[in-house]
């Protein structure tokens, strides 16, 4: 019964969607099968020599093609099927960037330096804004008369003589609010 439910409600997300949510990869950045056997890349395991591009794989890995890379991660792959203490250090620091490093779906979003960029262009559009609100304010008229405190306290004074709201307000007994003064 939850079966036939479950095959009724519409998908929102369909289920082949891996990831998607996640990672912000493109297609011309996978590994397929084909792109594979397109470079004939299975029948040839030495396309690209480890020891030129292990030693500084982080700076290389970007610069290399897409079959060049798909190379050097099955050569990675089977030199890890080894022990891990008999591998020598540039191949452990190789197959760590290959697993972890920061491209295709670890790619960093945004590029070094950005968040200072985007501090320092908040702190300038708040300081045109409050600049701007100033300068505004500073065209404008002076306060109307009726804002000043002696206007106020005069218009208290005269709410008390015409006795304005006697039973609670201004004229009331014991009234002990501050009237019309703001």
């Amino acid at each position: 019964m939850i079966g036939s439910v479950r095959a009724a409600l519409p998908r929102v997300i369909p289920r082949n969607t891996t990831g998607y949510a996640r990672t912000l990869i493109t297609k011309s950045e996978r590994w397929t099968p084909a792109t594979a056997r397109e470079g004939k890349l299975l029948e040839q395991s030495g396309a690209v020599e480890l020891s030129k591009v292990l030693p500084n794989i982080e700076s290389h890995w970007a610069k290399l093609s897409k079959e060049e890379q798909y190379s050097v991660y099955k050569q990675l792959e089977e030199i890890q099927r080894k022990d891990w203490k008999d591998l020598s250090v540039n191949e452990q620091k190789g197959a760590y960037f290959v697993a972890y490093g920061p491209y295709g779906p670890r790619k960093p979003v945004s590029p070094p330096g950005q968040t200072g960029r985007v501090i320092i262009g908040t702190a300038l559009a708040a300081g045109f804004g409050i600049a701007g609100f100033y300068g505004v304010r500073s065209l404008a008229k002076p306060a109307p008369k009726s804002m000043t405190k002696e206007y106020q306290e005069e218009m208290t004074a005269r709410a008390k003589e015409n006795n304005q709201n006697p039973i609670t307000g201004i004229a009331s007994e014991g009234y002990k609010g501050k009237g019309h003064v703001i």
